[in-house]
């Protein structure tokens, strides 16, 4: 992998062309003196980021994305339980008191 030094000051003056080498599979190298400050590197070639703490757990990025209809409703206040406790329009339609 190719490899790049800047300085902090012509990182900062530059930037949009760091990230541009760094995104095209450059190792961007910024320096403070003769030490290195801090590496920037291309994205994972995937695209996705890992959702939060779900990146360590080995789950599934789409976990959340199937919309279920039943969890909708209950999330929207229109949902009624067979105790009777109901929130929204009742279950049969009628008038709320």
């Amino acid at each position: 992998m190719p490899q790049t030094h800047y300085k902090i000051s012509e990182a900062r003056k530059n930037f949009a062309e760091v990230l541009e080498r760094a995104n095209q599979g450059e190792e961007i190298v910024i320096m403070r003196g003769n030490e290195i400050y801090a590496r920037i590197g291309p994205a994972d070639p995937a695209g996705k980021r890992p959702f939060g703490l779900l990146a360590k757990r080995g789950l599934p990025d789409d976990l959340f994305d199937e919309h279920d209809p039943e969890q909708a409703a209950i999330d929207a206040g229109d949902w009624s339980d067979d105790v009777g406790i109901f929130r929204g329009i009742p279950v049969g339609g009628g008038k709320v008191r």
